[in-house]
This record gives structure tokens, sequence and C-alpha cells, in this order.
């Protein structure tokens, strides 16, 4: 990505920015939930909500909000391919500009202009292909079939999508790609007995693969024409070991080579082959509800994806001893060294890297640089970095802060390894664990 281009990213983001909704869910201790716009979070943690349910603003005490979402907004910017990672574990979406005298220069569409010190990086990632969407969802039933016989059970509102109250199917073609990624948020209140079809075909019925979550617990089956129901793994995560009773399942697929990839609420469960074949090459996906009325099940926040896989190339990339700079190469080539610094030359950036085994720097246009690895034995892991609050950012970036200040339009943050930032709230997806003490998120993770 080239300046220029950056530059209309950036104006782009900030035209997102001036529309973006004030409006955010706040979720609170327990089960209680309000919607409305927040006007201000002071330096303790306070919100003020205006909520359709007060005449006047509401204070919540920060101790009592365990997340506050911002949810979507009406447009979504394009942004950098490049991710930075900081020692503490902090994900930022950015462009790297430079790095010269030990401090890494860096634009990103919500934090702007920043300079961070190299000690304070772990690694940069270079080439991350966007994901292209197929569907988002839902807003409405438009483009999804209710079966007859059982349809009408589910329902829908606003704030949980949809809602099942009692038995019942609903279906969507939504022209699933030969490379998939599928998301979503399951939620019930007691008592779940919930199917999720996918891979599915009109003309070849019972040829997909199916996740169902009950009271045995959570299982990945094959379902194939004139055969029995072929488990591909069985799992012991049942409902009370979801003590908010919601769960965020994310499900990859690439039939071209017949593997599929479970993940729940961001943890990797495994990865699997199909053990029947032909792969099931249907388009549809589906939500079947098999419990009470009363279980209060939802399916909200769905999304489907392409999946280019070449792009996940970095999550199987090995940092090595950690003591000196590592470098990766686009076809997977490694270097072990001293990353020297980084310039720019022909609207393009070099990585200059001192290879172990070269005598003469390597010069390498960024184009050809997958990954590199910041060594030094100073560097603090990722559990000595503990903040109050988690910020995550438009784009998939998190960061752990010490405070965080709403004021109208602007947010005031102060980090432990950048320092004090300002920057549009628009930048801001959803603020959660707000301060829980240090010992206590310690022991839960």
């Amino acid at each position: 990505m080239s300046n220029s281009d950056f530059q209309r990213l950036l104006a782009l983001t900030l035209s997102l920015a001036a529309s973006a909704s004030m409006a955010a869910d706040v979720s609170l201790k327990g089960e209680g939930k309000l919607t409305g716009e927040i006007t201000g979070m002071d330096a303790e943690g306070t919100i003020t909500l205006v909520s359709p349910v007060s005449g006047s603003p509401l204070l919540l005490k920060g101790d009592q909000v365990e997340k506050v979402d911002f949810g979507t907004p009406a447009g979504e910017a394009i942004l950098p391919d490049q991710r930075l990672e900081l020692t503490n574990g902090d994900i930022l979406p950015v462009k790297v500009t430079s790095m010269e005298g030990g401090l890494l220069r860096v634009e990103s569409p919500v934090l702007g202009l920043i300079t961070i010190p190299r000690e304070a990086v772990s690694s940069l990632q270079l080439g991350i292909i966007p994901k292209k969407t197929i569907y988002s969802g839902p807003t409405d039933f438009t483009g999804w079939n209710r079966v007859e016989g059982g349809g009408q059970a589910w329902d829908y509102d606003e704030q949980n999508g949809f809602v099942a109250k009692g038995h019942g199917t609903l279906t969507r073609d939504v022209g699933l790609p030969e490379k998939f990624i599928l998301r979503f948020s399951f939620a019930w209140r007691n008592h779940p007995n919930f199917q999720f079809g996918f891979a599915e075909a009109a003309a070849a019925k019972g040829d997909r693969y199916l996740m169902e979550f009950g009271s045995s617990g959570l299982a990945l089956f094959r379902e194939s024409p004139n055969r029995a129901r072929t488990p591909i793994v069985l799992l012991a995560r049942r409902p009370e070991q979801f003590p908010v009773r919601r769960m965020e399942v994310e499900i990859r697929g690439d039939r071209s080579r017949g593997l599929l990839e479970l993940r729940i609420n961001g943890d990797l469960e495994g990865r699997y082959t199909d053990p029947i074949q032909p792969i099931p090459m249907g388009s549809a996906v589906s939500l079947v509800s098999r419990a009470a009325r009363e279980s209060g099940q939802s399916v909200s926040e769905i999304r489907i994806l392409e999946w280019d896989d070449r792009g996940d190339r970095h999550r199987s990339e090995e940092r090595g001893d950690g003591k000196s700079d590592s470098l990766i190469g686009r076809y997977g080539e490694r270097f072990g060294g001293k990353l020297e610094g980084i310039r720019s030359e022909g609207g393009s950036l070099v990585y200059r890297f001192k290879s172990d085994f070269q005598k003469k720097p390597l010069e390498l246009p960024e184009e050809e640089v997958s990954t590199v690895f910041l060594g030094g034995a100073a560097k603090p892991s990722k559990s000595d970095n503990v903040g109050g609050i988690i910020l995550n950012l438009r784009g998939h970036g998190t960061m752990r802060l010490s405070s965080c200040v709403l004021d109208g339009d602007t947010v005031r943050v102060a980090h432990p390894l950048l320092g004090f930032l300002e920057f549009h709230r628009s930048g801001i997806a959803s603020i959660e664990r707000i301060w829980i003490p240090k010992a206590k998120t310690m022991k839960n993770r």
C-alpha cells in the first residue's frame, strides 16, 4: 500500500467516523443489559448513558460494567494489510513507514501516526489478505426460508438477532464458496438444543456438515446420503461450562482438501479431515432449534466470509529462541540475525536485515517479507502487562490500557507501552473487562 493509498484510506475512515452512531449496548454484571448513547466515560470508569428507559442520563459505575459494544458502523474502510504485535500481546492494524535508530514509525487509520521503540515490538506481519464478506446479519428475515412445519418458531429482534420460540428451522442459500469462514454468536437461557448445518444442497438431501450443541456437549458431524451420521469430533463442552450462556463459534472449511477448523470463543478446538468422499459442495446453511420455547435460544452476529488461507501462514510461523531477530520471506525462507532498518525507496519500503550467515546485509522489498520477529532478552512477557481495560479497535486490533476516557467524540487513553494517545471514538468496536483487578484477571487466564 503506497502512502497516497493510505491517505485515501485514512480519509475514508475519518468520513465514516463523522457519521458513526454513538449508540452502544452495555452489558452489566450478571445478565443485565442496557442500550443507549454513551456520552462519556471518566478516568474512574463511570459511564454516562442516555437510555430510552430513563428520563435522565444514567451513571454506570465501571466496576458494574462488563462490556460496552459500539456495534458495526454503516460502512467499513479497507484496513492496512499489516499487523504489529506489541510485547504485551496487543495487536494494531498499521502501515509501517520506516525504522531508524531503534524507532519504528507506523500509520494507523484509528490512532494516526505513532512512533514506537523497537523493544516494545514483538512482531510485524505483512501481506495480511483481507477476507471477502459473503453475508453479514441478520437484519431481518429477507433471504431466509422458514421451513414449513416449524420455521415460524423463529422470531427476529434487533438486539438478539434470530430468537427461537420452540422447534423450528431457518435456511438460506448464502453462496458458500469453496473455502469459507462461518462465524456466529449463539446464546441461551437454559437447556439449549441447537444445530447448525452448512455446505447443504437442496438437490442432495442429507449431504452436509452439522454442528450440534446440547446437554451432552458439542459435536461436529458429517451427514451423507445412504450412510449413518459420522462424527468428525465430539467435545465435552457442555452448557454449564459457559457461565455467560453464550458462545462465539467459528468454523473454517477448505473443501478443495476436505479440511475443517473449529474455534469456540476464539480458541482453536482442532483441525479435522472429512472422512467421507465426495465432499459436500452445497452453498446453503441452516439454523435448527430443537429446544423448548423456554430455552431462550438466539443466533446473532452471523458472518460468512471467503477464506484465503494464504494469509494464515503467519499463525504457523514460529518465533524461534527470541534472543535475535528473525525474518521470514513470502515463500517461507527464514533468516536469523538483526533488522537494521526500514526505509522508503521508489514508492515502496526496503527491509535491511543482517543475516547471521552473510557478511553483507540483505535488502528485501516489503513484498518479499512475510513476518519479522524482533528479539531481545529484556522483552516483557504478555503476562507482565495486564491493564484494567481492553479496547477492541475496528479492524481486529486490541489494546490493554490502564485508563480510558471518552469525552464526546474524543478518546484519551494511557497505554503501558505507547504512552498517552488521543483519537476519534469511532475507531472503537468495544470496551471490556473494565476495572478488573490484576490478580483476578491473571487467575482467569
